[in-house]
């Protein structure tokens, strides 16, 4: 029941990446037959994220208080039928209003697919379920990117917003019902973690009230928060304008483009698990396993200035290890610091307030890095995205010294 219950929670989350990633697919092809500004496309997607990321912040509000069937069901639906909307729009504005609304359904999905983790698993294989869920991510955009080329070469793009809405859709269905199925067979597992919890959070009171809020914590999130907007503004950016990059770069059709960005999430697979070995063989850090990713990002970023113009397939390589490395980094810092709040109950909570600064970088990334391509060309902004990851480094290395004092109040 608990590979099933899994396995649900993961088609669910995947099918919301298909819902978002496929604007970010058809973007190029979208510029080229309608004629629009990069900027201005730049902006759906900057407004999904706006969304999304305030939305985070409420549905991690509710997502410990309100059953995630039904939040998941409603995000699930309402994704749908934006993805539908925007099959019928003919210019950016009304795009943006669409994809907004998409954003703000979206957000109804990561924190109570966590409580449900928290809630109906047993301890020991929770974290396992974060690494794994993280696939997500890249498998959606494995499918998604080729997916698009065809759809583009075959009816246009409007036609992958028809498949997204239909395929969502029918997840939203299978949801609500196998999920009404499996938390009746689960409901002893989900009262044996609950006692558990109590257990161990009195043993933890011992130490220190679960009430108060160090300030070593404060001062952490809030570097941590930096470190994310950092890695939305990269994954974001980099997997939203590699597309149009390469034409631009190399002189090929935006399907041809489209296509070659598959490359990103069969490497981003890579990422997700060397990170969570990293994360076992470093005293399991999550911040210092961050670093390690940041730094590795701004050496592959560097690498890509120095052989710019050589290959194409050689710019994919490089943009894809910057993208694994924030997919470790994502996993690190949404999926897993999160865990640490069980006992306070806070676990959707918290997830909501570390997932909505992640579209913060996500958004400005979006509509910022267009500006930079219209404005400075293409080769100034690869050197925007070295100065994010050097950022994104210094954020960490802040936040190490005080996640350690408070990781040892946790017992």
């Amino acid at each position: 029941m608990n590979t099933i219950l899994f396995l649900l929670c993961w088609i669910s989350y995947f099918s919301t990446y298909i819902g978002r990633q496929n604007y970010s697919a058809v973007m190029a092809e979208i510029i080229a037959s309608e004629g629009y500004l990069n900027q201005a496309c730049g902006m759906v997607g900057t407004g999904f994220f706006i969304c999304y990321g305030a939305g985070q912040l409420v549905s991690g509000f509710l997502g410990d208080r309100i059953s995630p069937k039904w939040m998941i069901f409603t995000g699930l639906t309402g994704s749908a039928i934006a993805n539908g909307i925007m099959s019928l729009l003919h210019s950016p504005q009304s795009m943006t209003i669409a994809w907004c609304i998409n954003g703000l359904f979206q957000s109804m999905t990561w924190s109570p697919i966590l409580r449900v983790f928290a809630e109906y698993l047993p301890a020991k294989e929770q974290k396992n379920a974060c690494v794994n869920i993280a696939t997500t991510y890249p498998a959606a955009v494995f499918l998604t990117y080729p997916l698009s080329s065809l759809m583009i070469y075959l009816w246009g793009w409007r036609s992958m917003f028809i498949f997204t809405c239909t395929f969502i859709g029918l997840v939203a269905v299978l949801w609500l019902c196998l999920f009404s199925f499996l938390e009746k067979k689960l409901e002893f597992q989900r009262q044996q973690n609950h006692k558990e919890l109590l257990s161990e959070s009195s043993t933890t009171s011992e130490k220190s009230s679960s009430h108060s809020i160090p300030v070593c914590l404060v001062i952490a999130i809030f570097f941590i928060c930096g470190s994310l907007i950092v890695q939305g503004a990269l994954r974001d950016g980099v997997t939203s304008w590699v597309p149009s990059y390469l034409s631009n770069t190399y002189h090929v059709g935006t399907s041809v483009a489209i296509f070659a960005t598959t490359l990103l999430p069969a490497i981003n697979l890579l990422g997700v698990y060397a990170a969570n070995f990293i994360f076992r063989k470093w005293k399991k850090n999550e911040i210092q396993t961050s670093t390690i990713l940041f730094a590795g990002s701004l050496i592959f970023l560097a690498c890509l200035i120095l052989t710019e113009g050589i290959h194409l397939v050689l710019s994919l390589i490089f943009f894809s290890l910057v993208t694994s490395c924030m997919m470790g980094i994502n996993l690190m810092l949404v999926s897993f610091i999160p865990t640490n709040f069980l006992k306070r109950g806070r676990v959707s909570t918290v997830s909501g307030i570390l997932n909505s600064t992640v579209y913060i970088g996500s958004s400005i990334s979006t509509f910022g890095l267009g500006v930079v391509a219209d404005l400075f060309g293409w080769s100034i902004l690869i050197r925007f995205l070295c100065l994010f990851a050097a950022m994104g480094l210094v954020f960490c290395l802040c936040a190490i010294p005080e996640w350690k004092k408070f990781s040892s109040t946790l017992g």
